[in-house]
């Protein structure tokens, strides 16, 4: 490896990168430079609707952006239109035509838009706006395929047979967005050739050079060799995130997206493995150079997590499986460059090769605890009971942190509303009229409840009420997507959305799932299970003095707390555990079969956490299985961390037991394992039985606990220390105490 090269690489980025933090770009009053000639050019023609109005968003970044040119790479896609710490979400010059607009999701309801935002105030449900504006994938294959050129003319052609003029506008501004990426391009070709007859380094010379060539032509004409693809998928990701208003994550499938451009190129003797590892090695440096790891989460922006993920190894859409060169070239620079971004999310099965869970363990074994596993096994499957046809489903990617994606035919709204359980279980034990009264979520109290049927019932209506509440304003109120912020630059690249004449905020794409996310699964059913054991099975209590129990947060209540800790609970593999469990997700599945959402399309269910559950559990007072107000919540499909002591076996035959595929889009499961004693062997093993499991997403730590805490008290000695946190990775010593001491508190399984 060229450490001098790429040592001079990561100085250049990270010099560029350090003038263009949020504090000095004017924090939250940054605004990018187009926004005030946008609002000149829509107060002048206040006759535009959104489609125009976008496409001439279009066109003014293209016109007024300058090109930013790295010498000692060979990419370009730095258009200085955004805060590079984050997606197109925030902060980017493709939110004008949102933020201008945003109000009208409000402005349709505005008593329900306050009580739908009040739940995520309370702990009750993570919410946005009420469509998903993160998270998505680019159209790569698409364009890798076709070029942006061909999909142009697809429009052209689609034109002549619109019907109405908001087709006619679509497909318009559709075209508009195309011509500008186009120029944009170009753009940077012409700059590129400037430096270089300003330039007199013959190693910059080589990349200048590749840039003036390639960005005149691509991504405009499909890519042709394994570095124009590259190339294309780096333009492409970058520049749509200043386009669009909406935050674009994946980087790509890389090893079957440009697996084919690759071989090629060596048949021909165009490239070397040794070229394409110098290529692949610049490529990820650009993302991971955006991140200043010295400062501490709390001080971070957005607290590190970059949100882009990158895809590896699974299937190609006939099924072959993906091992390939550019799989390992891609993980040995994500080890030799010592990096922690872009996330990489590898795709497994039961039957993967041995080398390459060699070459992921190999990661964990080091202590960098930065990949996570996604199952075909599980997912694949999942996603064609859901109505995806196979092809397209074996082409999934995930999205900012886990959820999946058909690559190319969808948006999957896989991030944007998590229920909380625990804390509508918590309304229906606990008194908060203040939270009814803002939410409008009225929970019924469970006190006269004769039997545990009744209970359930109760719960169960409560959660109901909920999610069809929020689901319900989600579907109504967000069809007014089109009208607040259209896409149909990336809609154009979407499959089915030229076909359809329509936006895929409108519901043109493909496929138009929205997933509700099912948040500290575990707290909720082992709250049941101890109601039912300690109360209407074998423990002789009354439901009242359980309340009572709970309602004190179990002060004076030892023993009786004692008898809820050791009731059955999730992940103890017992009938009565796991029949209870299966029973609460099939019983919300059938909840939500009717409901659509703002596409037009169905809601979907998902068992996953995000890092709202330490404060939410801050929120949520006791519940029945002897948790205390304040206590940790739990993550996804990992059991609490009541029971320290679960056997990893009981817990992934509980996970089987649920039958995940028939209820869920996606499912994660967290756990530690002791890094000392755990060997290749052994780690392949529990992948192979993971994948098997029907569980979407395994997310690993290999830690020691007694390295993490001498890392609390002494963070110089371990610097190198990183941890899967949440849905991303960072260095422990960056974690801010409360975090630290949430992580330490995980059970390791032996």
């Amino acid at each position: 490896m060229n450490d001098m090269a790429f040592d001079l690489l990561r100085a250049e980025l990270r010099d560029y990168y350090s003038q263009r933090t949020p504090q000095k770009l004017g924090g939250s009053n940054y605004r990018p430079p187009n926004f005030d000639r946008l609002d000149e050019y829509a107060a002048d023609h206040p006759e535009l609707n959104s489609y125009q109005l976008k496409a001439v968003q279009y066109e003014i970044i293209a016109d007024c952006f300058q090109p930013v040119i790295f010498n000692n790479s060979p990419f370009y896609a730095e258009t200085g239109m955004r805060l590079p710490l984050y997606n197109g979400r925030w902060n980017s010059s493709g939110c004008w035509l949102r933020e201008r607009n945003e109000h009208l999701f409000k402005e349709t309801d505005p008593n329900g838009y306050e009580q739908y935002v009040a739940g995520k105030k309370h702990g009750i449900h993570i919410v946005e706006s009420y469509p998903d504006h993160d998270h998505h994938c680019f159209p790569f294959s698409n364009v890798i395929a076709n070029g942006l050129g061909k999909i142009y003319e697809q429009a052209q052609a689609e034109l002549n047979r619109a019907q109405d003029q908001e087709e006619c506008d679509f497909l318009e501004s559709s075209m508009r967005g195309l011509k500008a990426m186009k120029k944009i391009s170009e753009k940077f070709a012409a700059a590129a050739t400037a430096l270089y007859s300003r330039n007199n380094d013959q190693g910059q010379h080589r990349f200048l050079k590749m840039i003036a060539k390639t960005a005149l032509e691509v991504p405009w004409r499909k890519p042709g060799t394994f570095y124009e693809g590259l190339a294309a998928i780096w333009f492409l990701h970058e520049v749509s995130n200043c386009m669009e208003g909406i935050g674009f994550s994946v980087i790509s499938h890389l090893d079957r997206t440009l697996e084919d451009l690759y071989q090629h190129d060596l048949s021909t003797g165009r490239i070397t493995p040794e070229d394409a590892y110098d290529l692949i090695c610049r490529f990820l440096m650009h993302t991971d150079a955006k991140l200043d790891y010295s400062q501490t989460i709390n001080k971070a922006y957005y607290a590190q997590e970059q949100g882009e993920t990158l895809i590896l190894g699974g299937c190609d859409q006939n099924g072959k499986p993906i091992c390939n060169d550019l799989t390992f070239l891609v993980l040995k620079a994500y080890r030799e460059l010592d990096l922690i971004n872009p996330k990489i999310l590898c795709r497994i099965s039961h039957d993967s090769d041995q080398a390459l869970l060699d070459a992921i363990n190999e990661h964990f074994l080091r202590g960098k605890n930065i990949l996570a596993l996604l199952s075909d096994d599980a997912i694949i499957p999942m996603q064609v009971r859901e109505g995806k046809r196979l092809e397209d489903a074996r082409c999934y990617v995930a999205g900012g942190c886990w959820e999946p994606i058909v690559e190319g035919c969808e948006h999957a709204a896989g991030a944007n509303y998590y229920l909380y359980l625990p804390r509508l279980l918590d309304m229906s034990i606990h008194e908060h009229p203040e939270i009814e009264a803002e939410t409008g979520i009225v929970c019924e109290k469970i006190d006269r409840a004769t039997n545990f049927e009744a209970v359930y019932q109760i719960i169960m209506s409560n959660v109901f009420q909920s999610i069809r509440q929020t689901a319900g304003r989600i579907g109504k109120y967000g069809r007014i997507w089109p009208q607040v912020n259209p896409s149909p630059f990336f809609s154009a690249c979407l499959a089915d959305c030229l076909k359809n004449r329509k936006d895929y905020t409108g519901g043109g794409g493909r496929y138009n799932p929205h997933a509700i996310l099912i948040s500290s699964f575990a707290i909720f059913v082992d709250s049941l299970l101890a109601i039912k054991a300690l109360c209407f099975g074998s423990g002789n209590h009354s439901l009242r003095i359980l309340l009572e129990a709970v309602r004190a947060d179990w002060i004076g209540h030892e023993a009786l707390r004692a008898e809820a800790l050791a009731a059955p609970y999730f992940g103890d593999d017992r009938p009565e555990s796991n029949a209870l469990a299966k029973r609460i997700l099939s019983d919300i599945n059938e909840c939500i079969r009717d409901l659509k959402n703002e596409r037009g399309g169905p809601f979907v269910l998902s068992i996953i956490n995000y890092s709202e559950s330490l404060p939410f559990a801050k929120m949520t007072l006791a519940t029945p299985n002897g948790r205390r107000a304040g206590e940790y919540l739990t993550q996804g499909l990992t059991p609490s961390r009541n029971h320290p002591n679960s056997n990893l076996t009981s817990v992934i035959n509980s996970c089987s037991s649920l039958n995940l595929c028939n209820v869920s889009t996606s499912s994660v499961l967290t756990i530690s394992l002791p890094i000392t004693g755990i060997s290749p062997a052994i780690l392949a093993s529990l992948e192979r039985v993971y994948a098997s499991s029907g569980i979407a997403v395994l997310q690993l730590n290999c830690v020691d606990k007694a390295v993490l805490l001498d890392a609390r008290q002494h963070p110089e000695r371990h610097q190198d220390l990183v941890v899967r946190l949440f849905g991303y990775s960072t260095r422990f010593v960056n974690l801010t105490a409360e975090f630290q001491d949430e992580f330490i508190s995980r059970g390791i399984y032996s």
